[in-house]
């Protein structure tokens, strides 16, 4: 993990200095699900649900709450 880098909630994947969570966020995750893409330059703003290492259900979590009114992305560390 990569303390300090992860700003207020976690989703900010493709680490743009607007830190807004958008539909390129979301691309950049499923990328490097799928796609043999790059890590998230924070490895802890990828982990979408806090919970172990980046996953499907981190891309399963920014779906919702991005088109689903689902709960945000988890808190920062």
């Amino acid at each position: 993990m990569h303390s300090g880098c992860c700003l207020n909630i976690r989703g900010n994947v493709d680490g743009d200095a607007s830190d807004d969570i958008n539909i390129a966020d979301l691309t950049y995750l499923v990328a490097y699900m799928f796609k043999n893409g790059p890590a998230a330059p924070c490895v802890d703003e990828g982990n979408i649900n806090g919970l172990g290492e980046i996953d499907i259900t981190d891309v399963t979590r920014l779906v919702g709450y991005m088109f689903k009114s689902g709960p945000p992305p988890a808190d920062c560390p």
